[in-house]
């Protein structure tokens, strides 16, 4: 199985993000998503930075 290690390996794969799912991408939960976190049963919450990406369930 290969690992992908690179930004450009996966855009290879997959092509750039849609502006659809590129608007969304913050940086803080806002009010909006916060009440729509808070209705929901199950959540898994992904963060990223420089040691890597992790995603939970919450």
């Amino acid at each position: 199985m290969s690992v992908i290690t690179t930004v450009e390996q996966l855009e290879a794969l997959y092509g750039l993000p849609g502006e659809a799912s590129v608007i969304k991408e913050l940086d803080h939960v806002i009010p909006e998503y916060a009440a729509f976190i808070e209705a929901s049963p199950f959540v898994a919450l992904a963060t990223s930075g420089p040691e890597g990406l992790d995603c939970s369930p919450r």
